[in-house]
């Protein structure tokens, strides 16, 4: 019988849970792997902490209780794939793969493919990254769950998604608690995700053009067509990245270093290529809210530093 109306509410969507924030979003998926016995969970070793926010990827894993791993990453921060191999061999539950400031630089149909064949689940931190919109991109849609957090992309305070791509691994159900406010899932909705992904884009290219011939610096990532930029991000080089960083501060110029501190579980032993990135990582803000003079004036800056 054709109905006057839709009534479906499964009917054309995309399998999303509007969560307090990207952190909650992660928690509930280990929770919910979780019902019968503890996961074991391999990480990047690239996971930072402060004092002031914890770690918002290593936290949930802790204060579930689960066992850990870490797997190395690359230089241009991708998934060291003969290391990950090496990690999935030790009876490995979950999976979590961060997509860095952004990018994805990681193979992950391969990934994917070794994920499947482990029989392990695979989950996206798409917490810098907001693909929704960009059909031809893979992130996001190449683990069994992916997240995101929603004030890292558009105008909220706060704001999380939890996304489920696999329909055959099931969520339980999200407490209250753990809920987006009704103002973040407003802003959500009036949102004009194509435009923010134009002027971001935008905002790369012109730091990249104007920061390209600095020799002390290294661009970490060329922008390919469907990259959308959570930060401009740069190592700096000889030990010069505090400094910059605070002359820049003092300049009334603000920057972030994101991960510039380790977690005490990632050892600089081991995994020597974290811990110089760390150590070198610094981010520019691309947002919408960012003018072009605002980024001529942050260059300028870095060229006088220089000087």
């Amino acid at each position: 019988m054709i109905s006057k109306s839709a009534t479906n509410k499964n009917n054309c969507t995309i399998g999303a849970h509007f969560t307090k924030n990207a952190r909650s979003a992660w928690g509930h998926i280990i929770q919910s792997l979780s019902t019968a016995r503890t996961q074991k969970i391999l990480l990047p070793a690239y996971i930072g902490f402060t004092e002031r926010e914890g770690s918002g990827v290593f936290d949930p894993v802790a204060e579930s209780g689960s066992e850990y791993a870490f797997y190395k990453i690359q230089d241009n921060l991708s998934v060291d794939l003969e290391d990950f191999k090496r990690q999935l061999a030790n009876q490995v539950d979950i999976v979590l793969v961060i997509h860095y400031f952004g990018f994805c630089r990681s193979d992950m149909d391969a990934i994917r493919q070794l994920c499947q064949t482990a029989k392990v689940v695979l989950v996206e931190d798409c917490a810098h990254a907001f693909y929704l919109e960009a059909s031809n991109s893979p992130l996001g849609r190449s683990g069994d769950f992916s997240f995101y957090s929603l004030h890292k992309y558009i105008a909220t305070a706060s704001g999380g998604l939890l996304k489920v791509n696999n329909n055959q691994l099931k969520i339980s159900k999200i407490p209250q608690h753990k809920l987006a406010d009704r103002d973040d899932v407003e802003q959500y909705a009036l949102t004009d995700f194509y435009a923010i992904k134009n002027i971001r884009r935008r905002n790369y290219g012109l730091y990249f053009n104007l920061l390209k011939s600095l020799e002390p610096i290294e661009i970490l990532f060329d922008l390919s067509d469907n990259d959308i930029p959570h930060t401009f991000s740069i190592r700096v080089k000889n030990s010069k990245r505090e400094e910059l960083y605070f002359y820049l501060m003092d300049l009334g110029i603000p920057t972030t270093a994101l991960y510039y501190r380790m977690i005490e579980e990632i050892d600089a032993v081991t995994y020597p290529v974290s811990f110089q990135i760390s150590g070198e990582i610094l981010n520019l803000p691309v947002h919408q809210d960012t003018t072009n003079e605002d980024i001529e004036m942050l260059c300028n800056a870095i060229n006088t530093f220089y000087k």
